[in-house]
């Protein structure tokens, strides 16, 4: 923590860390800039211990039958402000966890927890070799795997979205991968009424947990 730091906030995180027995050092900023090089660090860093990602099995078992989150897959996203983005509104709007591919596509890097605003703590992340294998493990355990696509043959106001389910989002600018849509279930557009050809990829996120939310709400 930088020397001087004033504030409630501050005061608030040196009660967290007594209370959990963490060890606090006070440095001039040098020290943090160096810690942190390029980084934002707003007068503190902290280290902490994370898991490592779930396999796509484990991640399947932890949410077991019954269980009616949906799965967010997605199709080799590569830009880690983009993962963040994606993992905070699908926990805020309720994912049951994220699968990613392990090669070619952003991992769980400080950029990402960061752009999570912690809800890389909070949501259970898989990887996978290749996502045509995480697919099939999903339908192999009685999942309906929606692809999302701007040539999508059924509007997302005019589906139901209910069951167990994994959503499919593809990589910005390429969209889902060839291979990918003939595994998905069906493909399903976003309607939209302006010119710009597309979402970004963690909009489209949000805005198809939202429509799955309020579906759940409607329905109790």
């Amino acid at each position: 923590m930088l020397k001087g730091a004033k504030g409630e906030p501050i005061d608030t995180l040196q009660s967290l860390f007594s209370a959990v027995g963490g060890k606090l050092h006070y440095v001039e900023r040098a020290e943090l800039d160096r810690i942190a090089p390029g980084a934002t660090h707003q007068g503190i860093i902290i280290r902490v211990l994370k898991n490592d990602p779930l396999t796509v099995p484990e991640l399947v078992e932890k949410l077991k039958a019954g269980n009616q989150q949906p799965v967010i897959l997605l199709d080799g996203v590569e830009d880690p402000q983009n993962l963040g983005a994606i993992m905070r509104s699908a926990e805020v709007l309720g994912a049951g966890g994220i699968i990613v591919r392990k090669r070619r596509a952003a991992g769980l890097t400080p950029a990402a927890v960061k752009a999570s605003a912690g809800a890389a703590f909070h949501l259970p992340i898989a990887e996978t070799p290749n996502l045509d294998y995480a697919i099939r493990t999903l339908k192999d355990n009685d999942y309906w795997v929606y692809g999302f696509d701007s040539n999508g043959d059924v509007s997302l106001w005019d589906i139901s979205l209910t069951g167990r389910l994994g959503f499919v989002f593809g990589a910005e600018g390429a969209g889902l991968a060839h291979l990918t849509k003939q595994r998905c279930d069906r493909l399903i557009r976003i309607p939209q009424s302006g010119r710009v050809g597309s979402l970004n990829v963690s909009v489209s996120v949000g805005v198809v947990m939202a429509e799955w939310l309020r579906q759940q709400q409607a329905s109790r």
